[in-house]
């Protein structure tokens, strides 16, 4: 019974020995061929438009810091625009701007109060006039 315990207690210890080895393998494979791979890609950017970049932005602090801001100019800019086109057309007709008040005009009701009264108005001045 004792040469048994012991036989069982190393074979799960090379088991786990096994196991640990094979996945500290797998992950240094994993992260060689990722590094290899963000290595070998091709950039985003040509080198060219790079090289201009930082020949006019990226020598100077000056330089840099007006890329800066007028980076962030433009993009609250075109931000901005985006988001009003968006606002505008998902309410489109429940704004000031886009409702047609044409629905809203009466018929010449309000042209003839205003005779009707203009006409009081004569008549007033008439008697006092009289």
């Amino acid at each position: 019974s004792c040469c048994w315990r012991k036989s069982t207690y190393f074979h799960r210890l090379s088991t786990m020995m096994f196991q640990s080895a094979f996945r500290n393998n797998l992950r240094r494979a994993i992260t060689v061929g990722v590094r290899q791979q963000s290595s070998n890609s091709l950039p985003m950017l040509p080198a060219g438009v790079l090289r201009g970049w930082y020949n006019i932005f990226g020598k100077s602090n000056a330089g840099y810091l007006s890329w800066i801001v007028f980076g962030v100019i433009a993009g609250e800019a075109l931000t901005g625009a985006g988001i009003d086109a968006l606002w505008t057309y998902a309410n489109y007709g429940k704004t000031f701007e886009t409702v047609d008040w044409s629905k809203f005009k009466t018929e010449e009701e309000d042209d003839d109060d205003d005779d009707e009264d203009d006409e009081e108005d004569e008549e007033e001045e008439e008697e006092e006039d009289e």
